[in-house]
């Protein structure tokens, strides 16, 4: 909501007629990409000096993401563990 008020004085009738019209879930993207570009140029404007904004962007879309990758006993044992956690919060009397 804070992203509404920020853009808007009264968000409340524009949110009620993109439910109506069932393009609220398109509005909240639109508005979190909009948001996440303003994000991006405020950065862009005081950190980075070597590359035009277009760049910026484009490195960031290639930075490789990380992956987590669990063995099959590493999970077991999680899971097992997990599984003795909860004991002690299963009342007796069930």
């Amino acid at each position: 909501m804070d992203l509404l008020f920020h853009r808007y004085a009264s968000p409340y009738f524009l949110i009620d007629q993109m439910i109506s019209v069932d393009g609220f879930s398109g509005f909240v993207t639109e508005l979190y990409d909009r948001t996440e570009d303003e994000r991006l140029w405020e950065f862009f404007l005081h950190k980075v000096r070597d590359q035009s904004f277009e760049e910026f962007k484009g490195a960031l879309n290639k930075q490789p993401k990380e992956t987590f990758e669990f063995s099959k006993t590493q999970i077991e044992t999680t899971v097992n563990n997990s599984f003795d956690i909860m004991q002690g919060f299963i009342p007796d009397d069930l």
